[in-house]
């Protein structure tokens, strides 16, 4: 089968070929007409088809693929909305409206729409779309901090909610600077684990990534107590946590205001090194005794019940494929992710930095900056084809192994 039946056909059951009677021939020349990129005539016969079977999904949703196709947006959105209302989750409306959005340059939207794309029959699509995902959030970033930099001025006037908190980079104190992995590792566990309480609303690790290279401060840029309410202001965040890390280990935490611009409150959290992981769970609830905020027992069993990993050496092979996903090198982030599973298989974060991460053949950061919302969309679609062939190939291989083949 070519690769455009394959991702437009719909597989009609005898069942549902007897419900629609001579309307599946209709239904069937239009997919037809879809392989043919006759959109404009596919149009045509599936709104005359809806007319008999007004919420046959299938036909809503390729309609809507037909209007994206013709660049008709607003009309495909419409039809996948229509789609969706009927069928909650349906891949494939929930893949092409987030493209559908992005065509309309709303990036944002684009990530919200896709952040419900789930397909237990297609896990390789399901790990491309986080990987695009993945790609849509660096680059959303970026023109977010180039937008909020060129505006900076009006900012100073806003006011962000006091249950807003962003989570920078932990000073490395180290004589030998060997904390430089463990910085970016504990940033992205602290910035999980404060996401489960509730009341509270975290700044994602990539955005505030973003707005330090955009600042001119990159990998190695820290925020100190000084800098944090300029930064935070450009974040939209009342609240930062900044600090120092030294070899012990012990992380000095400071909570700064960003619209007072002073500091709320300081705690110490010293570990030893085999005990590192208990690290996240302390700081988050001296930065919840400084904020006023008491979670709940739910809440707390979420951040302090289980690890995110016992082991220092898979946790700073996580740390590393953060630094290599920020500098772009996303092959490299890959395989120090896969490392850092190898070791420990129930490191969540390490597998979810593995799935996400884009795949080599990606933009680079330079690309992602300056690339319109079509052309990561026709990347997207590129992308999501290959991974439908993968899927095919992963199926066929495993009947056959089954002896489900016909075996010629």
């Amino acid at each position: 089968m070519s690769k455009k039946k394959r991702v437009f056909l719909v597989a009609v059951s005898l069942g549902t070929m007897f419900l629609l009677g001579c309307g599946f021939m209709q239904f069937q020349k239009a997919g037809i007409m879809l392989t043919q990129e006759r959109y404009e005539d596919a149009i045509t016969i599936y709104k005359d088809f809806l007319t008999e079977h007004p919420d046959f999904v299938d036909a809503k949703s390729r309609l809507g693929f037909a209007y994206l196709k013709t660049g008709r947006l607003d009309e495909a959105i419409a039809q996948f909305e229509a789609a969706l209302a009927l069928q909650p989750g349906d891949p494939y409306s929930v893949l092409y409206m987030g493209m559908a959005y992005l065509n309309k340059g709303e990036f944002g939207k684009a990530l919200e729409i896709w952040q419900g794309y789930r397909d237990s029959k297609r896990p390789l699509v399901e790990i491309e779309i986080k990987r695009q995902m993945t790609l849509l959030q660096i680059a959303e970033s970026r023109r977010a901090a180039s937008n909020v930099l060129s505006e900076e001025k009006k900012l100073e006037a806003v006011k962000a909610d006091n249950n807003t908190i962003a989570v920078c980079y932990y000073k490395d104190l180290s004589p030998d600077k060997s904390l430089r992995a463990f910085q970016k590792g504990l940033a992205a566990m602290l910035i999980t684990d404060l996401s489960k309480i509730k009341s509270l609303k975290v700044i994602e690790r990539l955005r505030l990534q973003a707005l330090l290279e955009e600042m001119e401060l990159g990998q190695t840029g820290i925020v100190d107590e000084r800098t944090a309410p300029r930064v935070g202001r450009l974040l939209g965040t009342e609240n930062l946590t900044v600090g120092n890390l030294s070899l012990g280990i012990q992380a000095a935490t400071s909570l700064t205001s960003t619209s007072r611009g002073n500091v709320k409150g300081t705690a110490v959290c010293a570990k030893e090194k085999e005990k590192f992981f208990e690290l996240p769970c302390c700081i988050v609830q001296n930065v919840a005794k400084i904020l006023g905020v008491e979670p709940n027992s739910e809440e707390m069993k979420a951040v302090c019940g289980t690890a995110h990993t016992k082991s220092y050496d898979a946790f700073i092979y996580y740390g590393e494929g953060l630094d290599a996903l920020d500098a772009g090198q996303w092959q490299k982030a890959k395989d120090l992710f896969e490392e850092a599973l190898k070791i420990d298989p129930q490191f969540d974060l390490a597998r979810e930095g593995a799935d996400s991460c884009p795949g080599s053949s990606s933009p680079d950061i330079g690309q992602l900056g300056t690339m319109t919302g079509p052309q990561m969309s026709e990347h997207a679609e590129g992308a999501v084809i290959v991974a439908e062939e993968a899927q095919d190939a992963a199926d066929e291989a495993a009947a056959e192994a089954s002896g489900g083949g016909d075996g010629g």
